[in-house]
Formats: C-alpha cells, structure tokens, sequence
C-alpha cells in the first residue's frame, strides 16, 4: 500500500508523518528531500524550489510516479509525503485500486493574521524554514497557501479523495487523518 500524504506548506503534514512514522513503523520520504536534493545536486535540471506547489509537483511527478510503479512491484508500504495533487493521485489510484491511499491537509478558514501567529507560536520543528522568513513575506506566503488549500479542496472534492481543513482544532483533525490511515492499514 502506498500513501500520499499533500497539502500545503505549514499544514502538519511533516508532523503526520513523524507520527505514522512512530505509531506505525511506515517507512516514508519527505518530497522536500527530494526537491532539495534535486536543487543542489543537479541543478542543470532548473528546478526552481520556489515556484509554487502546483508547479514543483508537476514537476516532481514523474519521478514520484516511477518510484511508486517500483515499491508497488515490490509490495512495500511506503508514505509520500509533501507537493502531491490529487489529480496525480487519481491518476495512480485508477490503475491500482487497492494499492493507493491519499489524503490532503490544507488551511481554508483561517485568517491570514492567525495562521501567522500558530506558525510562530508553535514552530521548532523539523524544516522550520518560516523562522528565517520576515513576518510580511510570511504572510504573503500564507495567503498563497490558503488559496492552494481552497484548490485542494476542491481537486479533492472532483477526484473523491479525503481532504482535511486543519484551519481549526489542529490536533484533533490530526487525530482523525491518522484514523482514517489506521483504518486503511486495518487496525
């Protein structure tokens, strides 16, 4: 089984994947790691990191897509986890049924000013790249985010992919994406 964990910048999905890492041993690669490494060690390829989700996702798929052809050979779980659209999921998802599982965490009803505020109360963790950026640059990406989030949303909704709002009770709307991936590995 593999699972495709999107969504957009600053919405937990590194801390998802921390914890399914913890609670259930699955083995996984931030797609980060890979774009940065692709930015650094090749950069002939003219990846550009910053160039927005959809965009860098785009472009990362056909690797991804090839990776996964491989550990669905194999029969190994693994996690994605990072710039992913639905639409690629689906796409996936459609040749192996059984095989794929997705979901996607955005910020829709959040205001800007307040997701600002999370971000700096309750950062530290891993690629923590936000404590380096200015508040006003930080907002604009904040404002770019939400409207991805809205886009995923919707892609999800067109593609009947799970799709969770971390705008509120954070924790909590973790709690249930880890369910619903427990549920899916079946237990």
């Amino acid at each position: 089984m593999l699972f495709f964990i999107g969504g957009a910048a600053r919405a937990g999905k590194g801390i998802l994947v921390r914890r399914l890492l913890a609670e259930r041993q699955l083995p996984y690669l931030s797609l980060d790691v890979l774009k940065m490494g692709l930015v650094r060690g090749r950069p002939e390829f003219a990846l550009d990191p910053n160039a927005g989700a959809v965009q860098v996702a785009a472009w990362l798929w056909p690797l991804v897509r090839e990776m996964s052809a491989s550990l669905l050979h194999d029969q190994v779980d693994y996690v994605f986890e990072g710039e992913i659209l639905p639409q690629d999921v689906a796409e996936l998802r459609r040749v192996h049924p059984t095989q794929i599982c997705a979901c996607f965490l955005g910020y829709c009803a959040i205001e800007p000013s307040q997701k600002l505020r999370e971000i700096r109360t309750y950062g530290g963790h891993p690629n923590d790249w936000p404590q380096e950026v200015a508040d006003a640059d930080l907002l604009t990406i904040i404002h770019r985010e939400i409207a991805f989030s809205r886009y995923l949303r919707a892609e999800c909704g067109r593609y009947n992919l799970p799709y969770y709002d971390v705008s509120h009770q954070f924790r909590l709307v973790l709690d249930e994406v880890v369910a619903y991936v427990g549920s899916v590995v079946g237990g």
